[in-house]
């Protein structure tokens, strides 16, 4: 299995595919981007690591990642749907990162 390594405008694309009911505002989108590509970049040199790095959302200090009932959650789980999982390099949910299970 080959892991991938979406850019944003992937990212943002796999998030328009929701259904028009869904409502998510522009933090949710940024919060779970940001997470996704915390979570499954393969270094400084992937498009993950370079949309966690230009990223317009900031968590807090002892943010570790989405709230698990939250709308950003919900988007992280349609973004993990949407990725072929493969052994990337820097996916630590025991870090407390948001992990679906």
């Amino acid at each position: 299995m080959t892991t991938q390594d979406p850019d944003r405008q992937t990212l943002t694309e796999w998030l328009g595919d929701l259904p028009a009911d869904f409502e998510a505002d522009e933090i949710d989108i940024e919060q779970a981007i940001y997470w996704f590509a915390s979570n499954w970049h393969g270094g400084q040199w992937s498009n993950l690591y370079s949309v966690l790095s230009t990223s317009q959302y900031h968590p807090g200090a002892t943010e570790r990642g989405c709230d698990p009932d939250g709308t950003a959650a919900d988007l992280y789980r349609e973004l993990e749907a949407n990725m072929e999982h493969g052994s990337a390099n820097d996916h630590h949910p025991e870090d407390g990162g948001y992990s679906i299970a």
